[in-house]
């Protein structure tokens, strides 16, 4: 059985370790031990319903929601998705040009 895409993990590199959410009841020190290495999902019914972090992880995943002083600090920080694309490119073909007197 595959991972469930998670909605709120775009982009997610590989599908993660599954654990039944009785079964992580009863290994819950080794599913903790795992998520050291490697976030953990739960699953209810076949369904993700939790995923286990390290607190390092989770800390990360914080400071990227973090408010930002300033623009420069908020698109350090900022994670590209799809790095190919040129969001911020402008169609400079559509502006007339003036002519300024100087």
């Amino acid at each position: 059985m595959s991972a469930p895409r998670l909605p709120d993990i775009p982009h997610a590199a590989e599908p993660l370790p599954q654990w039944q959410l009785q079964e992580a009841k009863n290994r819950l020190s080794a599913v903790v031990k795992a998520a050291q290495a490697q976030a953990q999902l739960v699953t209810v019914h076949g369904q993700a319903a939790a995923v286990v972090l390290s607190p390092e992880r989770y800390a990360a995943l914080l400071e990227g929601q973090r408010p930002h002083d300033t623009l420069s600090q908020a698109l350090a920080c900022a994670v590209l998705y799809d790095a190919d694309a040129q969001v911020f490119e402008r169609d400079r073909s559509a502006n007339p040009r003036r002519d300024l007197a100087l």
